[in-house]
């Protein structure tokens, strides 16, 4: 079986599995979920406890055989386990294509954001209202730039030869015989890349938009461009660390202020992705006419 055959192949068996245990290090539950090969008897997998900076993180064994699934800890083996398998059959089932109009959307959630910053916020920067909107900001600009981009791709051969160079698919090579058989096998190797990116993570994401429609998304300006790339890192110690860093210092500096210099920033951030995308379609429209 030729590469990417096993790739596609290791994609369609995947099934979803969640493992939780409590760690040994913390003693804190942590879960995940996992993708991993149906087909296959034993799996490792590394698995991160959110609450421990201080560990890497656990390999876990997973087996699986005809009298069902098991996991354990490769470190600690004698530490319980708990896997559950999601065994739903989406067979026949059409997967969704990303949000059509995703700008207008994106515009229609800022919107409501900003009656809750104004209705729901607090001056200082220390409380939990303000975190909450911090995260809903992030919510909106990740759900919009993920609509865009996989949607973006999936309408442009152009935008998915580009994506070609993204780490898991520049080493991909595709035989003829491949290609006669699954004709949108490029197309599907893009969209379950890019499905796979944390789109909070707007640093690489940016260089994501340079490489495929040759335009940055992170503000031109250094002060503006700082703030935004510090925010990520403050958005992971809102959600998983109650707005505390890895230091135990508390994150009082949400503030009013800068929940609307941040959206401010975010909206302009969407604008240049979307002005970009717009004009590689009106790029593409013109030559079609040639």
């Amino acid at each position: 079986m030729s590469s990417v055959k096993e790739y596609m192949h290791e994609l369609w068996s995947q099934i979803d599995v969640e493992v939780s245990f409590v760690c040994p290090h913390c003693k804190n539950s942590t879960a995940t979920w996992l993708k991993v090969a149906g087909d296959q008897e034993t799996h490792f997998e590394e698995v991160a406890c959110e609450f421990d900076d201080d560990e890497e993180g656990w390999t876990v064994i997973i087996r699986h055989d005809e009298n069902g699934w098991t996991a354990e800890l490769e470190d600690a083996p004698d530490v319980d386990v708990t896997i559950k398998v999601d065994d739903s059959n989406y067979d026949g089932w059409d997967e969704p294509e990303p949000e059509p109009r995703a700008y207008g959307i994106f515009a229609g959630a800022m919107r409501d954001w900003k009656i809750n910053v104004n209705e729901l916020s607090t001056v200082g920067g220390a409380g939990s209202k303000n975190r909450l909107l911090f995260v809903m900001l992030y919510s909106i600009l990740e759900v919009y730039l993920s609509d865009a981009i996989i949607g973006a791709a999936m309408e442009n051969v152009e935008v998915q030869r580009k994506m070609l160079k993204l780490e898991g698919l520049k080493d991909k090579q595709i035989s003829l015989a491949t290609i006669l058989d699954r004709p949108d096998i490029v197309r599907e190797m893009v969209k379950t890349t890019l499905q796979g990116l944390s789109f909070h993570k707007l640093v690489p994401i940016n260089g994501v938009c340079e490489s495929a429609f040759g335009k940055p998304i992170l503000p031109r300006d250094k002060d503006d461009r700082a703030l935004v790339i510090k925010s990520v890192d403050k958005r992971h110690d809102c959600v998983h660390r109650n707005g505390v860093d890895r230091d135990g210092t508390s994150h009082t500096d949400i503030s009013r202020d800068y929940l609307e210099k941040l959206g401010g920033l975010f909206g302009e951030m969407a604008e240049t992705l979307e002005n970009a995308i717009r004009d590689q379609q009106a790029k593409r429209f013109f030559d079609n006419l040639e």
